[in-house]
């Protein structure tokens, strides 16, 4: 960091001081004392702390996430003020689509729904929007944050394990009963930041663990974030927000930022202006993405048109580039003496076994060493020090930070992109194995960015593997549901519902009418009981009597479907989402409250009536989670053509 830098950093934690001390005087000392006024004066003596416990706290953490380490700056340290783009959040669940700018603390927000959840693909700012209300709850002094890095939970580390060990002081530590008293009195803002990267191993054990910590300390907010994952539905009294996309202005802004309005972002501005570049916008949409962008352009001033080239020259930017400090022509040498390509290929293994390992991101020092240590023994040709690696990777070619006794990918993205090319250029004859391993894998959602990435890389084993298998199952799929049909239903709806059916299981059930009269424990019971299926859906009536609500149970590999939208087009299409309602009378003939009502394509299922089978089509559309539907035409066209090129390669005389 230089002088510069380092010199903003302590004029902004010397501004910070007097409001941390207001913060805790008015809302963590009086909180204490009460909680004093319950125990002996020897049970206070001994184990109750004090308000400084917190405000160590406080001041700790405010220091940490004021500052980002990003392959930007080399994994060097920026302030994120400086650095930081206001992001939106979208609640699309709702008709109006509710929209939050956090510019500063969303109190609105966080007061009218009480449990956020922020869910996103890879780069879009979730960790970032953490860090930045956690900020800006200190500044404007609006409650005590908490944040939790979730990766750190497991079946032996519970979360009142993680706060207890941030909030322990130096003097003295939280029991933690106490701990959870103090916590249960509410009043406080809990950030829990990055539920996909609990290991899945860990993940019923440490999600039940979390469910019942927000239980006990239910008068607290809480903020959640992940990508995507089925597993959020245990979460369901959480509001679901997405971020929005970053407009071109704003990523614009963001490129002047990191290099401080410098000749790096006005070149690469002014390329990405230029007509024949128009088809990377939708890079330009991803926070992440741009900071690669200025990354590699940094490096090469060449602009790479696919995500695999733009971490390969991020790569390379950090394994070659020079120590400015000591003039252009010093560049840190290698502790391990590796060439470039030799350094990739060790990573390359390092990423797939953490792809193995539940996707861990974040270890300790022995567990880091031991993936190297692995990682030298497949690659029998190459000779270093496993010390010396871990060296490089921390500081010569930082593509890890560290945080105390642990040791992270700088971006989970990261290790996704060393996996797909350890996938692609170290499995020889497994490949395939692996490719379809992943495409079966009930939470394929983890493996959704290694996939994109893959795509990338080597289309040619996708298509005939991933995509060939998910065109099989689609095939089967038509030719075995709605056979049986009124000749009076057009073809075209048929069609529709047949897409709108495959790897989904839509339903609809009754609540009363009133908001009043609705009984949360039995809604709870009916969801319950759906625990072990995915589902999703606007709780939107679908009658203009308000009272048939419908939802969507659906298979994990529907998210390829959206995946392959940006891929192919033509045959991953987008629904043309527009009101829809059903009949009436329909309501009827469904009595109980509560009682999930499957949608089955029986033909005497009222449903499928000719009257209700477009509205119906509509009601389904608005009620998936997934915008995205197979084209049955243009896919059936495309399983034909993948089927003569696999034919043709297993001929003898294909590579003749």
């Amino acid at each position: 960091m230089s002088d510069i830098e380092s010199l903003h950093i302590k004029e902004i934690l010397t501004l910070t001081s007097p409001l941390i001390k207001a913060l805790v005087d008015t809302t963590i000392k009086p909180k204490i004392e009460n909680l004093k006024k319950r125990f002996t004066l020897d049970y206070q003596k001994y184990h109750v702390p004090n308000e400084e416990s917190f405000s160590e706290y406080l001041h700790r953490t405010y220091k940490r996430v004021s500052i980002v380490n990003t392959l930007v700056f080399n994994n060097s340290q920026r302030v994120l003020k400086d650095v930081y783009i206001p992001l939106t959040l979208v609640n699309e669940s709702t008709k109006q689509g509710d929209k939050c700018k956090i510019v500063g603390f969303p109190t609105n927000l966080i007061e009218r729904y009480g449990k956020v959840l922020v869910t996103d693909n890879a780069g879009m700012g979730k960790s970032t929007l953490v860090k930045k209300m956690f900020l800006d709850s200190i500044d404007e002094k609006v409650c005590i944050p908490i944040l939790v890095e979730l990766r750190r939970l497991s079946k032996n580390r519970r979360i009142l394990d993680e706060i207890k060990e941030q909030i322990d002081s130096l003097s003295k530590a939280f029991p933690n009963d106490l701990l959870l008293e103090l916590l249960s009195d509410g009043g406080f803002l809990i950030f829990l930041d990055g539920f996909d990267e609990i290991p899945l191993s860990d993940r019923e054990i440490v999600t039940s663990d979390i469910q019942d910590f927000i239980s006990k300390s239910n008068k607290n907010k809480f903020v959640l974030t992940s990508r995507p994952e089925s597993a959020l539905k245990g979460f369901g009294d959480f509001q679901e927000f997405r971020i929005e996309p970053i407009k071109k202005d704003e990523a614009f802004e963001l490129l002047r930022r990191y290099d401080k309005q410098g000749q790096v972002s006005s070149l690469l501005i002014k390329k990405l202006k230029e007509p024949s570049l128009s088809n990377i916008g939708e890079f330009l949409t991803n926070p992440l993405l741009v900071s690669l962008l200025f990354t590699a352009f940094q490096h090469r001033q060449t602009i790479p048109f696919k995500k695999h080239i733009f971490y390969r020259q991020v790569y390379d930017a950090n394994f070659e580039t020079h120590d400015l400090t000591k003039g252009d022509s010093f560049t840190h040498p290698k502790h391990c003496d590796l060439g470039i390509d030799d350094f990739h290929r060790v990573l390359r293994h390092i990423g797939f076994s953490c792809l193995k390992e539940d996707q861990r991101i974040e270890f300790h020092k022995d567990q880091l060493l031991l993936l190297v240590s692995k990682a030298r023994a497949f690659c029998v040709d190459l000779d270093f020090r496993d010390s010396d690696f871990l060296n490089d990777i921390v500081s010569t070619v930082p593509l890890f930070s560290q945080d105390g006794n642990y040791f992270r990918w700088a971006h989970k993205s990261l290790q996704e992109y060393f996996a797909a090319q350890f996938i692609y250029l170290d499995t020889r004859n497994q490949k395939s194995d692996i490719l379809i391993q992943m495409y079966k894998h009930p939470n394929i959602e983890k493996y959704l960015n290694v996939l994109d990435l893959y795509y990338d890389i080597d289309a040619k084993s996708f298509r005939s593997t991933v995509l060939y298998k998910l065109l099989e199952d689609f095939e089967l799929h038509t030719k075995t549901c709605f056979k049986y049909f009124n000749t009076s239903i057009p073809k075209e709806d048929i069609d529709i519902r047949k897409a709108l059916y495959f790897l989904n299981e839509p339903f609809v059930f009754l609540m009363p009418d009133k908001k009043s009269d609705v009984d949360d424990a039995r809604f709870n019971e009916m969801l319950r009981g759906l625990s072990k299926k995915r589902f999703s859906g606007a709780l939107d009536p679908i009658n203009s009597d308000g009272m048939l609500y419908c939802l969507n149970v659906f298979d994990s590999r529907d998210v390829l479907i959206g995946l392959l939208s940006k891929k192919l087009p033509a045959v991953f299409r987008q629904w043309n989402r527009k009101p829809g309602s059903v009949k009436t009378n329909i309501v009827h003939t469904i009595s109980n409250f509560y009682q999930p009502y499957f949608l089955s394509d029986a033909v005497e299922c009222q449903f499928n009536s000719v009257a209700n089978f477009s509205d119906v089509n509509n009601l389904i559309i608005n009620c998936k989670i997934s915008p995205h539907y197979i084209h049955i035409g243009y896919a059936l066209d495309l399983l034909e053509d993948l089927r003569r090129q696999i034919e043709a390669e297993k001929s003898e005389s294909f590579l003749l």
